[in-house]
């Protein structure tokens, strides 16, 4: 799939411009000659600028679109009128563009979920829902649904992403104040320290000769830094290191709570929409274990697929897996004795949500005193190293004047 720009030419001679997503040139030409129109001039981007372009939906985009199309469904409008209402009034050019994409392939002949499928733009959830939908009648209602969850989880996400600014912000400040420091202010005290031809005391000399050596050679430290982040970029984004990255955050100290915590959130939230939506638990399952949120999560779940097919029941390959907590399996247990699984479910993801939102929370409010912290390690290292001999010079000085 690539994203084309053109310029074509009504029948009446009036020139129009656009852009869409289409397989390919032929593709393109097919679906504007259909409109009447004839390009004159057409460009696409590169290959590697597509796969940058045609990146799976984020969470407020998949929302957006259950929302639009759940709305104009639940009216009564035909899928492809629903999908002509939403490639018009989406808020993303995206969005909009992948929405007409969705519309012609219809208009070929393919299902609602085979389109959005060939995509490869939304979750497997979705697709799955949209086709359960379209079996029993209820694609309007399993759409808002699916709006719902999704617009849960990009709240989750925005709370995320606040609660990082205040700790970036100060960062910057931290690094901003010493850099200031480094090649300013410790300089100008190295040549009044030189001028006064006295002895230091080491800690003093130590950094004197730490901004020295940075003062030489500290141009070419951004060279190496810059280096090894796109380095980790790089293989973050590599496929095959992804679960080692995901194994990593699940372990680690001080990130392996909030991370679990939004594993579960996501699990259980797509296990209760599935299963309310008419899924059954082997199908479910084998959607959850194939789009993990977690790679490494995802590698111990799919013990609850075999366990599955052997007759085991859901608490209990939950239990194998002995990555959830004793509450979750609680709950779930019930759920499959009383018939209420997709209430239960639903019942922890709102106790995960909570969870999530009151640790972002907390962790917002623990980064307050670590940064005083260390401003007042800052404040003391300069106060002892620098201030200090400046203060005893004066006193000296002071008394060899006084009478």
């Amino acid at each position: 799939m690539k994203l084309f720009w053109y310029r074509a030419m009504t029948s009446q001679g009036a020139a129009v411009s656009g852009s869409g997503e289409h397989a390919d040139l032929n593709d393109l030409v097919s679906a504007l000659s259909a409109q009447g129109l004839q390009p004159y001039r057409v460009w696409s981007l590169p290959s590697w600028l597509n796969q940058l372009v045609f990146r799976p939906l984020k969470p407020a985009a998949v929302a957006e679109f259950c929302h639009l199309m759940g709305h104009q469904v639940r009216a009564g409008a035909d899928v492809r009128v629903a999908l002509d209402e939403a490639s018009r009034n989406a808020s993303t050019t995206r969005l909009r563009m992948l929405c007409g994409r969705l519309k012609r392939a219809v208009e070929k002949g393919d299902t609602l979920a085979q389109a959005m499928e060939a995509t490869n733009a939304f979750p497997r959830m979705i697709v799955q829902l949209v086709v359960v939908g379209q079996e029993t009648g209820r694609l309007a209602q399993i759409l808002n649904t699916a709006a719902t969850q999704y617009e849960q989880m990009r709240q989750l996400r925005s709370a995320i992403q606040r609660s990082l600014i205040y700790p970036s912000i100060v960062l910057t400040v931290l690094v901003l104040s010493s850099l200031y420091w480094m090649l300013i202010v410790l300089p100008k005290m190295t040549a009044l320290f030189e001028s006064l031809r006295v002895e230091l005391p080491p800690a003093t000399q130590m950094v004197l000769n730490v901004t020295a050596w940075l003062g030489q050679h500290g141009w070419w430290l951004p060279i190496p830094a810059t280096g090894v982040l796109l380095l980790l970029l790089i293989l973050a984004m590599r496929p095959e290191l992804r679960p080692l990255f995901h194994a990593i955050r699940w372990v680690l100290p001080g990130l392996k709570r909030l991370e679990r915590t939004r594993v579960y959130h996501a699990f259980f939230s797509h296990l209760a929409a599935m299963h309310a939506s008419g899924l059954t638990l082997s199908r479910t399952l084998s959607v959850l274990m194939e789009q993990p949120v977690n790679d490494y999560f995802g590698s111990r779940i799919r013990k609850i697929g075999i366990g599955a097919s052997r007759g085991q029941s859901l608490s209990e390959g939950l239990l194998n897996t002995g990555a959830f907590e004793r509450y979750a399996l609680s709950l779930i247990r019930l759920g499959e004795t009383t018939g209420t699984l997709d209430e239960q479910s639903q019942r922890l993801s709102d106790h995960y949500a909570l969870q999530l939102k009151q640790q972002i929370d907390t962790g917002s409010r623990l980064f307050e005193p670590i940064i005083l912290l260390v401003l007042a390690g800052i404040l003391l290292l300069i106060g002892s190293t620098m201030l200090g001999p400046v203060y005893e010079f004066a006193a000296r000085a002071s008394a060899g004047v006084t009478p």
